[in-house]
């Protein structure tokens, strides 16, 4: 290969990263500014069929439960049709499931379309799917990192924006202006030159000894310690133990600590900041040898965080809690990017990404199940103790090797 023909595989390779990385935000951006506003819209746009404001968190598991059970067979088709297509696919699938919702009618019709919006996205796996094609294991385990930081700015920006706005707009149609996000990445995908996939060989003697079969071409030739399928196990486990506590988390500090909204809004955002301050220092020392270790002890600030929250007394304890399980967590899932980034391969990508994704959707859900039974009989502090018990399971499972 020529250097000019080099310098234009790279130049079109960066093009699709950005493309991605901006189209990932997009659709984050549109997907999560609206959730915490479903009980208003609920109110607001359907007075007169309106379930119980208290259904909205129903409405809230419908696009996470579809996208759970949507995203491996996302994931097998992305490995079939091609990962751009895929990826394509997708954010044409959350524009027409964006449209669909914002032209609801009755509170079924917004259901069915919140529905949709998990069984036809599907960008973040798709994203990951397409830059695993095409970036050596070292950069894609730093642009996952990237693709986690987009989401949490979303997290925060989005509401926000749509706090704001809601005085002054119809919340219900709003959808139909997030549709444009995810519409124009579909189209700008389509119009960029298509980078053929860079292909990393395994070498025939690695690949003999591992036992690799012919076309099943590593993304990393490394024993992460970890294989692809107990990846998924603690992929779920990392995500019911830190999503048990999201519920019910203002409704625990106002009840056992007095702490008013506004400040537990702070108290509940702190993690997800830390996230995007601690995410490029923490990554750096991160790499395929030390990334199962790393995630041992990250889970085990985690757990300790949780812990601590539950028998806070006080806001100051509150808030060590808090920053232990925002440096935790931010630490395991930049570890679990490393260890996904290892454990793919070139022909299974979307297959992979698609599973490590729906398991994670899995545990959110289970996590909002779990909590919707526990805080009722056994108080709102509960989800956080079994949260604790949870990641110090993933811990424990590390340290004795049990997966």
């Amino acid at each position: 290969m020529s250097i000019a023909q080099a310098a234009s595989r790279q130049a079109g390779t960066t093009r699709g990263v950005m493309v991605t990385v901006a189209g990932h935000f997009g659709a984050a951006f549109a997907a999560l500014c609206m959730p915490p506003f479903y009980a208003q819209i609920l109110e607001s746009s359907f007075p007169a069929a309106a379930p119980s404001a208290a259904l909205a968190g129903w409405y809230f598991t419908l696009p996470t439960l579809a996208a759970a059970i949507a995203n491996p067979a996302w994931g097998w088709l992305a490995d079939r049709i091609g990962r751009r297509a895929s990826l394509m696919r997708a954010h044409a699938g959350l524009c027409l499931s964006f449209i669909l919702t914002g032209l609801a009618r009755t509170p079924l019709e917004f259901a069915l379309g919140l529905m949709l919006q998990g069984l036809l996205g599907g960008t973040f796996s798709a994203s990951n799917a397409y830059l695993a094609e095409q970036l050596p294991p070292a950069r894609l385990a730093a642009l996952l990192g990237v693709m986690q930081a987009s989401a949490r700015t979303a997290l925060f920006a989005g509401p926000a924006l749509i706090g704001l706005m809601s005085g002054h707009a119809n919340l219900l149609q709003l959808f139909l202006y997030l549709a444009l996000f995810p519409g124009a990445a579909c189209v700008v995908l389509y119009l960029l030159p298509e980078a053929p996939a860079p292909r990393r060989p395994v070498q025939p003697s690695a690949a003999a000894n591992a036992g690799v079969p012919s076309g099943a071409q590593a993304i990393a030739a490394c024993d992460c310690g970890v294989s692809a399928e107990n990846l998924y196990r603690l992929q779920a486990l990392l995500a019911i133990g830190t999503v048990l506590s999201y519920p019910y988390f203002v409704s625990d500090l106002a009840h056992r600590l007095q702490i008013g909204a506004a400040t537990a809004g702070m108290m509940f955002g702190l993690p997800h900041a830390l996230f995007l301050l601690l995410a490029w220092p923490l990554g750096r020392k991160l790499g395929h040898a030390n990334a199962r270790a790393a995630l041992r002890w990250y889970a085990a600030l985690t757990s300790a965080g949780l812990l601590l929250q539950a028998l806070a007394d006080s806001l100051p304890a509150l808030l060590a809690g808090r920053i232990l399980m925002g440096i935790g967590m931010t630490g395991a899932y930049l570890a679990i990017n490393t260890l996904a980034a290892a454990t793919s391969t070139i022909d299974r990508a979307g297959r992979h990404f698609g599973s490590l994704e729906g398991a994670n959707k899995w545990g959110a859900v289970s996590a909002g199940l779990l909590a919707s039974l526990l805080a009722p009989s056994l108080g709102y502090a509960a989800p956080l103790w079994l949260g604790a018990a949870v990641v110090a399971a993933l811990f424990i499972s590390l340290k004795w090797k049990l997966l």
